[in-house]
Formats: C-alpha cells, structure tokens, sequence
C-alpha cells in the first residue's frame, strides 16, 4: 500500500448481513487523525451472541458516529460502544431518533453467553440515547470543520437515510462517499423524495450499497403479491395464520393488508387478529400518534378485532389460550425469521399442526428457523429450538412487503449516481453479493477494480479519485 498524505481508510465488521458496521480513519496532510463510526449493529442468532460483548475498534478514540437506521442489526451495539468509552455525538434522522430506544430495549435482553451478561445494562442505553442528535433531512451537518454529512430520504423505514460524507482538505479535491443503508425507493406509509440532481451529479469518491436481493429483479416471481390470497383462502378453510414480522416495518404493513381484507370483505370482519410483542405494540403507537412524516390516511392502518397481548404477568396465559382456540384467526408476533421473539414462541406450537399456516414476509437468513421450515416438505422432520419436529404445518412466504429493494431498483439507483468512482457491496448473502456485483460490473461503466465486496479480512484505502488500495485488518470474518 503506497503512502498518501489526504485519505481514508475503511473497516467493516460484518461479511453478511448481521452485524452492520464500518469504522473510518481519516488523514490530512498535517498529520490530523480523525475516526468515526457508521452504524453499530447486532449480530443475530445463537451461534453469534459471542459477538456481541464487545467493539473491535478503540471506542475512545473514535470523534462521532453517524447511523443509517433504526434497525436492531445496525444500532444493537451503539451501547456496547458507550461502555467502552466512546465519549462523542451519534448523528442520524430526527426518525431514527426518535424510535431508537425501543430499538436498544433488546440489548439489556440479550445475552452474550460467552461473557454471562446482557449486551448492554438500563444505563448504558441511557447513556447512548444521550448521546444522539437528531438530524433534519438534506440539511448540512458538520461534526468537524473538514466533514460534512447530509442525510437523505431512504424508503427503508421510517427515519432511514441515505448517507452523504463530504471530507475536505484545502487545496485538494473533496473525499465523497455514499452510504445506502437498507434501501428502498419508495415506503407504503410515508413519500421518498428523489435525491437532488446536483447530489447526484457530485463525483462520489466510494458508493456502498446493500444486496439483499442482489440477485433478483422487481419482476421476479418472489415479489408476486400473494399475501392477500393465501391469507384469504387459509381463513376460508378454518386455519389460523402466523405472520413472523419484524416489529418496525413489515409489521405495520401486514397489519394495513389485513385491513384492506376485511373492508373489502373477503374474510369476516370478525375475524380475529392478533398482535404480538411488546416493541411492536409500541411502534404501533407511536406510528399513530407520533410525528414521524407519516401520511395522514396512513395512521390508521390497524385492522378492526384486534387483539394486542398484554406485557404484564398474563402474557403466557393469554397466548396459552389463543394457541389452544381452534378459530380461524391472523397473529402478527415479530422475530422476522422465527428464531426469537414472540413468533418463535408460536411457532414451536405449530410446527406440527396441519391446521396453521406460517406465513414469512421477508428475507429468510439459511439455518434461520423460517428458511427450515420452507425447505421441510409436510411429515418430515425439522430440527430447530434445540429438539426435532414433524413438520405438519404449511409454509408460505412473499417478499411483496420486504424493505430492500431488488437487483434492478439498486442498479438504477447507482446509475443516478454517473460520476461514480468505485461501489463496495454489503449486507448480503455472500454468494448474492458475488452475483450481485457481476451485476454492477455488466450494468454501469464500472471497471473490474473499481468494484468491490466489504470484507472483514480487507480494508480499503479512499482517495477522491476512488478506491485506491487495501490493506489486511486484524480480525477475522466472524468479527
């Protein structure tokens, strides 16, 4: 790696897609040293909570941190960071602030089994959420007198963003680099104003881009609509209907699906529907109620015969009974993949049940419980949750509601950028990235070395002409 004297250098923590986070270390001509943090997020699964006790960068030596969305996998370690002695500002959206510490309740819940505690205490939250700044969209935000960041809409979520930075050095050419996040184009309950031409015009020295669904376009055969009629035909035959969900996001929209299916009657009005999980409950609230830019029409998107279970000591009970009541009904119960949360507590029910229909809105990470049960044909066995099931329920999933956008909307997205220097893929299946960057390569003028994959083992250096060199890290693809 050749000597430059005005560049960055980048780090990230995460191969796939859990565990969102990136460390940046800029230096000037002067010998001025500054480092920041985009997104601190949470591994998931039971064969990673090890990762989760600790930040594998010096946290007191790092000036701020910027985060790109509210989500547990890109915010879960903001109080690990705190802990151990990160003293600066996080900047992020006015949203994203304002939902964040419903977020960091799971960190006092979550155990780092390697370490014998949670990943985070009561106090450490409240010392994280001291520390965010609420940032207006397309405004100018300067943490340093060389570094500049301006957030823009992002249809991820609500007070999701894409992400500019803007380093500066007297007499030499500006350093750019822009941040995705999660990103969608467009949001069912609030409007995604288009990125200004002029942004898009700039010479953006490093565009990083998430891959989801890197390997698929809009027009694939995953995104068909089906929610509605699957759910509409298992009501018809007396099931019940599991949605695993993630509490901000797809849970709302299942919920204003299920509404537009009673008001157009295709299932009794009656129909029962339950809603699940505490975080959920709260961000339901707050969509309703709160100022969050929702659209007005759009706050009333829960269905009439709710149900919402309560978080005091009845909570099992009240589920006992709804498990054990035959009726045809909806529950929604967040842990997206049905590994955690209230939905695994249903699903370890209904596994063997012929008369329940689990039914994914999203993503289904391999070896998650939900991606089993897809590839588990009815009267085989399925192991998961520690012990083995036959299989007797059916599974369904769509991608109609899913907050990432496909292959064709990133790639046009990136080709609004056409002064470009060089893209770095994430937050994908390793193999989706892979596909996803030939994608890139076929698809805009990008040369073989202009584009790259985030790698745990690789760091890159940034100069305004683009990425210009790589360096070995000292962690490894796990951490």
């Amino acid at each position: 790696m050749s000597k430059v004297d005005f560049c960055v250098h980048r780090y990230c923590r995460q191969s796939e897609v859990a565990g969102s986070s990136f460390f940046y270390s800029v230096h000037w001509p002067d010998g001025e040293n500054v480092r920041f943090f985009l997104d601190a997020g949470a591994f998931q699964g039971v064969n990673n909570s090890y990762l989760n006790g600790y930040f594998p960068f010096k946290a007191e030596k790092l000036s701020f941190g910027i985060v790109t969305h509210v989500h547990f996998d890109h915010v879960g370690l903001l109080p690990v960071i705190v802990r151990q002695g990160f003293k600066g500002k996080i900047y992020s959206s006015y949203g994203t602030v304002n939902l964040l510490d419903v977020a960091l309740a799971d960190t006092v819940k979550i155990e780092d089994k390697q370490l014998g505690r949670t990943i985070a205490t009561a106090e450490e939250v409240e010392e994280t959420l001291e520390k965010t700044v609420g940032c207006a969209y397309r405004k100018i935000i300067k943490p340093h007198k060389n570094i500049k960041i301006i957030f823009f809409e992002n249809g991820h979520l609500i007070g999701a963003a894409v992400i500019l930075i803007i380093i500066s050095c007297p007499g030499r050419e500006d350093i750019t680099i822009l941040h995705t996040g999660d990103y969608k184009d467009k949001n069912l309950f609030f409007d995604v104003d288009a990125i200004p031409e002029n942004i898009k015009n700039m010479k953006i020295s490093s565009f990083v881009t998430e891959s989801t669904y890197g390997n698929v376009d809009s027009t694939n055969s995953k995104f068909d609509e089906c929610l509605v009629e699957n759910t509409v035909w298992a009501i018809k035959r007396g099931m019940t209907v599991l949605y695993p969900t993630f509490a901000l996001g797809r849970h709302q929209e299942v919920l204003y699906k299920i509404k537009q299916i009673k008001e157009k009657e295709l299932i009794p009005k009656e129909t029962l529907v339950v809603v699940d999980g505490k975080a959920s409950q709260i961000y339901n609230t707050r969509f309703q109620y709160s100022d969050l830019g929702i659209k007005l029409e759009m706050k009333k998107f829960m269905p009439k015969y709710c149900k919402c279970i309560p978080r005091d000591l009845t909570k099992k009970f009240v589920r006992n009974e709804i498990i054990k009541n035959n009726d045809p009904k909806i529950i929604v119960a967040p842990g997206g993949m049905c590994d955690y949360g209230a939905a695994s507590v249903y699903t370890k029910k209904f596994i063997s049940d012929q008369n329940v229909m689990i039914h994914g809105v999203g993503y289904a990470a391999p070896n998650s419980v939900m991606y089993k049960l897809l590839n588990t044909l009815q009267g085989e066995t399925v192991s998961c949750y520690g012990d083995t099931y036959i299989k007797k329920c059916m599974t369904k999933i769509t991608a109609e509601v899913t907050s990432h956008g496909p292959r064709d909307i990133l790639l046009r997205f990136i080709n609004d950028f056409p002064n470009t220097m060089s893209v770095s893929i994430n937050h994908g299946g390793l193999i989706t990235q892979k596909w996803f960057r030939k994608s890139v390569l076929e698809n805009t003028k990008l040369l073989e070395n202009q584009v790259d994959i985030c790698s745990p083992e690789k760091g890159v250096v940034i100069e305004a002409e683009g990425i210009t060199g790589t360096f070995n890290t000292k962690f490894a693809t796990s951490c």
